[in-house]
């Protein structure tokens, strides 16, 4: 009888536990917020730090590589990869095309997803803010004037 009691107990603490780090662990997936890169680049403190989506225009150069909107083009942001983030397959990929396709005259754009964080020393070219990437899709050539 006290062993019942014991593993019924044991039970009810486990089923506990398990649902409790079931909790923990969604209150801290974050999900990111997809904002236009001139928003972004206009309000840089508001989202510093937060995981966002972009639609952006990217150029790869010796020294880095940044991105722009379509619709704010002058306004660059360097982009730099999260160190976890290069060990995936769509990540290196992306890095591997644009030193492909470098010198070429073809813009190339990609929905990409980070957080802008304090430039830490990334480069060549020192920023402010850098946007450090997460993951990366939808890489393409051409123009994309209209989308953001």
């Amino acid at each position: 009888m006290i062993h019942q009691h014991l593993l019924r107990r044991g039970a009810f603490l486990l089923c506990v536990l398990t649902c409790c780090s079931f909790l923990i662990s969604q209150a801290l997936e974050e999900s990111a917020q997809t904002v236009s890169f001139c928003t972004l680049s206009r309000q840089p403190d508001k989202y510093k730090d937060s995981l966002v989506t972009l639609r952006v225009r990217v150029k790869s150069f010796r020294h880095g590589t940044s991105i722009s909107g379509p619709t704010c083009p002058k306004r660059g942001i360097g982009l730099i990869a999260n160190q976890s983030a290069v060990q995936t397959t769509s990540v290196s990929h992306f890095y591997q095309f644009l030193q492909e396709h470098r010198l070429s005259k073809i813009p190339i754009f990609a929905t990409i997803t980070g957080r802008l964080v304090a430039d830490s020393d990334s480069g060549f070219v020192k920023r402010d803010v850098v946007f450090k990437l997460e993951s990366v899709s939808e890489v393409s050539e051409g123009d994309q004037t209209g989308k953001h």
